[in-house]
């Protein structure tokens, strides 16, 4: 009975850090109704498929990167491209990039 608990309690360990690794999944619905209706008139259907365009290639890029990077950065990132709502994957990766681009240049004071 021991050994069942404990070959439990493993199994939800390891299915809880993969989900922690899988990149987060965002209503790129909702986020790409919003842009497209963001200019007060009806909806652009152009700026709405561009919009799902460039969410696609923002999360195709990301997937494979994803449970690599630093778990504070993704969390910090997930959290500025779920603001608003939706979530947005190419706000994911600016922030993803930034964050990159930043830890690699460290900044000097000089007096």
């Amino acid at each position: 009975m021991m050994g069942a608990r404990i070959g439990v309690a493993m199994v939800v360990m390891i299915a809880g850090t993969a989900s922690a690794q899988d990149i987060p999944r965002y209503d790129v619905a909702k986020h790409c109704g919003s842009v497209a209706a963001a200019g007060g008139g009806a909806p652009s259907e152009v700026i709405r498929n561009g919009c799902f365009q460039m969410e696609q290639s923002a999360y195709n890029g990301l997937k494979p990167l994803w449970a690599g990077l630093p778990q504070a950065m993704r969390k910090h990132c997930d959290m500025v491209a779920s603001v608003g709502g939706g979530g947005s994957y190419s706000i994911l990766q600016g922030c993803i990039n930034m964050e990159q681009s930043a830890s690699s240049q460290t900044p000097g004071f000089k007096y």
